[in-house]
C-alpha cells in the first residue's frame, strides 16, 4: 500500500511538469516513465514472490517390521558335565585315553591295579565255600537228630540245639555271599569307564599315583553339541514378552511344546570374536522363580555346536528374535506434535493443502513412532516448515528421505 502511494504522488508530481514544458525534447523526459514501468514490474514482481505457497518437508508414512530382539549377556554351559572319581583305591596301572579327546560313553579310562582286589575276591570266595559246607554240615546233623528225636533216641533240647545250628551257618553263607560281592565289585571298580560321551579334560593324576574316593576329581567330561547357552532376563522383557506371545494370538502361553512367552523367539548369538553364530538356537526351557537378588529369571537355550566354537564357561551375546513380529505403521518423531487433546501431525493432503490429523502413538523404535491409528501407509506428514503453515493453507512439498526399519 505504501509503494501504490508513492508511485500516485510521484505521478501527480511530475506528470504536469511534462505537460507543460512541451519545448523540452521528448527524448530528455522518457526517462521518468521508464524508470516508473521498472518500479511497477518491481512491485509486481513482488507480489507474485509473496503469494508463492510455503514450502515444507514431508515424510512418507512407512510400513517396517521392526527388529523386536532382546539382547543380552549367555553363558555357555554343557548340557551335561561329569566329574570323574574312583570309587576304590589302588594305584592307576594304565591311563587309556589322550588328554582333550572325544570319548564315548562306556570308553575304559583308567585301569588301577587289580591284584589286591583280585586276592581280596579270592578270600571272599574262599570264606563262601567254607560257611557253605559248615551249613550243608549243620543240615545232615539237623537231619539225624531229627530222626532220631521221632524215637526217642534223643532231648527235644538236642533238636533244638542242632536247628539253631543250621540257621547261623545259613547266616554265616549269606554274609559271605554279600562279602564275596562287596569285593567282586571293587575288582570291578579297578576299571573306570566314561558315564557320558563327550570331550575329555586334562587329567589331574599320571600313571603311579594312589588314588582313593577321597582324592576327588580325576578328570571330568562334558557335552559339546548341543550346547546350552543360559541367560538371565529382566522382569519386565518377560512381561513384555509375555504381551507379544498374545498379541501374537496364541492360545497359551503355557503348552507342552511351549512352557513359556520365549518358547516363540529364536536365540541366535554373536561370538567374542563379533562374528555371528552360523547356528540358530532353540528355547529349551524357563525357570520357575524370579531371582530376587537380580530380579531376573533364567532361560536356557540349546544350540547345535558341531565345530566346537562354544565351550563351557564362555560368554555369548544373545539375541531373542520374535518370530511373531509384523509389520507397523512409523513416523518420524519429527512429525509429531501435542496440544491438550492429544498428539497430532499435520498431513499434506492430495490437494496440496495441511490437514490436522490426531494420531494414536504406539512404540518407539529409535526415531521413528508407531501410529496405531489415524495415518495410513503412503500419506504424507509435514517434518520440517512447521512453522510456516496453517490448517488449510496451500503448500509446496518435497519429500525427505525414506523411513528405513531400524
Amino acid at each position: 500500500m505504501v509503494t501504490l502511494n508513492l508511485i500516485r504522488s510521484t505521478i501527480i508530481r511530475y506528470v504536469p511538469r511534462i505537460l507543460v514544458d512541451q519545448s523540452r525534447p521528448l527524448r530528455a523526459t522518457s526517462r521518468l516513465p521508464r524508470a516508473m514501468v521498472l518500479l511497477l514490474l518491481s512491485v509486481g514482481a513482488h507480489s507474485a514472490m509473496a503469494a508463492a505457497p510455503p514450502a515444507v518437508t514431508v515424510a512418507l508414512v512407512a510400513s517396517i517390521t521392526p527388529d523386536t530382539a532382546l539382547q543380552y549377556l549367555g553363558r555357555v554351559e554343557a548340557i551335561q558335565a561329569v566329574d570323574v572319581t574312583t570309587r576304590t583305591e589302588g594305584f592307576i596301572a594304565r591311563r587309556l585315553f589322550t588328554e582333550g579327546q572325544m570319548v564315548t560313553q562306556g570308553e575304559l579310562l583308567y585301569e588301577i591295579d587289580p591284584a589286591l582286589h583280585q586276592a581280596s575276591v579270592t578270600q571272599a570266595q574262599a570264606q563262601l565255600d567254607s560257611t557253605t559246607a559248615s551249613a550243608n554240615h549243620a543240615q545232615v546233623t539237623l537231619t539225624r537228630l531229627q530222626r532220631l528225636g521221632n524215637n526217642r533216641s534223643v532231648s527235644q533240647a538236642e533238636v533244638d540245639e542242632a536247628q539253631a545250628q543250621r540257621d547261623i551257618s545259613r547266616a554265616a553263607v549269606a554274609q559271605a555271599q554279600a562279602n564275596l560281592q562287596i569285593q567282586q565289585l571293587q575288582l570291578g571298580f579297578t576299571r573306570i569307564n566314561a558315564p557320558i560321551a563327550g570331550q575329555i579334560g586334562h587329567s589331574r593324576f599320571n600313571v603311579g599315583s594312589l588314588i582313593n574316593p577321597a582324592s576327588g576329581t580325576l578328570v571330568n567330561i562334558v557335552q559339546l553339541d548341543p550346547i546350552r547357552v543360559a541367560i538371565a532376563v529382566n522382569e519386565r522383557d518377560y512381561i513384555t514378552a509375555t504381551y507379544q506371545l498374545s498379541a501374537a494370538g496364541a492360545a497359551s502361553t503355557a503348552t507342552e511344546n511351549t512352557p513359556s512367552p520365549f518358547g516363540h523367539f529364536t536365540p541366535r548369538i554373536q561370538l567374542a570374536n563379533g562374528k555371528q553364530y552360523p547356528e540358530s538356537g532353540v528355547f529349551e526351557s524357563v525357570d520357575n522363580q524370579i531371582d530376587k537378588q537380580t530380579g531376573t529369571v533364567t532361560i536356557r537355550t540349546r544350540f547345535a555346536n558341531p565345530r566346537h566354537l562354544l565351550l563351557p564357561g564362555g560368554v555369548v551375546n544373545v539375541s531373542l528374535a520374535a518370530e511373531t513380529a509384523k509389520p507397523v505403521t512409523v513416523i518420524p518423531i519429527a512429525a509429531l506434535q501435542q496440544n491438550k487433546q492429544g498428539h497430532f501431525v499435520l498431513v499434506v493432503t492430495d490437494k496440496d493443502q495441511v490437514e490436522v490429523r490426531p494420531v494414536t502413538l504406539g512404540e518407539q523404535f529409535e526415531q521413528q513412532y508407531e501410529v496405531t491409528d489415524g495415518l495410513k501407509v503412503g500419506e504424507r506428514v509435514i517434518v520440517a516448515g512447521l512453522q510456516h503453515v496453517r490448517p488449510g493453507m496451500t503448500v509446496s512439498a518435497s519429500v525427505a528421505t525414506p523411513l528405513t526399519a531400524n
